[in-house]
């Protein structure tokens, strides 16, 4: 959804070039996972390429005493940047604060970023990730909104729009943008599991295998395409080759709590009660709110409210 631009795209004439250095040993860091590295690089960068902005207007002081310049305190105080690659190293830094679930210092990276180049569609739709991540779904299809404004090409805009309107109920609109998506860019995974949802939704789950199946080929390791096409084998009946997608989606991602429903369903579908029961207490534990929908699925199994799986909290 969130991505880091490659560095050698950044440049900007009067960056110095120790920013650059620090910016692309921060993707690197990135990368493998030293977010907390990757910050620190960020920052170097951030605060380097901000210094022309203050050079310059220090510049203005005398250098004959100590009271002879025309620039104020307050003014070197309130600078603002100039260097557009400040605005680039700041998305980057608030790709790292995402990934540590920092949204709070996230969120203020893509506002300063934009602050600084408004015509940066990149870090509208970064920002518009955060909003969405923090329950603002209608800030998130604003953000979306005016990254395609500024470029109609910008594929994980037309992404993650797509992915909202799947969860606003709005089909027709998630298969143009995933449509458009694809189209743009043939080799994007996540675009063809949102469509793979997107078929779900409109019942066709041969097209949303297939869309599923596209995806795992550009990218086997994405849980919840795994868990998707798993929920689509389940709704064809097919239940082992379902049952085998959602092991490895939690192979992927442990903590995917929707697998564990799904495949204790497909269990009691084949009768193992006890092994369905284990898989609840595991989606139970963690997102405690499956409680009621943990009893539909059994009553929807065995179409009788009374027997009905009652799971205690620990």
């Amino acid at each position: 959804m969130l991505f880091l631009l490659p560095a050698g795209t950044l440049a900007q004439s009067q960056t110095p070039d120790s920013a650059l250095s620090y910016f692309e040993h921060g993707n690197k860091k990135y990368n493998h996972g030293d977010l907390d590295g990757a910050i620190k690089d960020f920052t170097q960068a951030i605060e380097i390429s901000s210094r022309p902005a203050l050079s310059k207007l220090q510049s203005k002081r005398s250098p004959i005493g100590a009271n002879s310049f025309s620039a104020s305190d307050d003014e070197v105080s309130n600078i603002n940047v100039i260097d557009p690659f400040t605005a680039h190293a700041l998305t980057s830094r608030g790709l790292a604060f995402v990934k540590k679930k920092d949204f709070e210092h996230a969120f203020a990276d893509f506002n300063r970023a934009i602050g600084i180049n408004p015509g940066l569609a990149e870090a509208y739709v970064d920002r518009g990730g955060v909003r969405y991540a923090q329950g603002d779904g209608e800030g998130a299809l604003s953000d979306w909104n005016r990254a395609i404004q500024i470029n109609s090409k910008l594929v994980a805009a037309y992404i993650n729009r797509g992915a909202s309107f799947i969860q606003m109920g709005k089909i027709d609109a998630a298969f143009s943008d995933l449509d458009q998506a694809i189209a743009l860019s043939p080799n994007e995974a996540k675009a063809y599991g949102h469509r793979g949802f997107a078929w779900m939704i409109r019942k066709d789950f041969d097209r949303a295998i297939a869309d599923f199946n596209m995806a795992i080929k550009l990218d086997s390791g994405l849980a919840w395409i795994f868990e998707g096409r798993g929920a689509a084998r389940m709704a064809r009946n097919e239940l082992e080759p379902a049952i085998a997608d959602l092991n490895h989606a939690l192979e992927l991602d442990p903590g995917l709590a929707v697998a564990y429903l799904n495949r204790g369903l497909a269990f009691l579908v084949q009768g193992k009660e006890s092994e369905a029961v284990r898989d609840f207490e595991h989606a139970q534990e963690i997102n405690p709110d499956l409680q009621s929908e943990l009893n539909k699925l059994f009553e929807a199994a065995h179409g009788s409210p009374r027997k009905r799986v009652t799971i205690e909290p620990n």
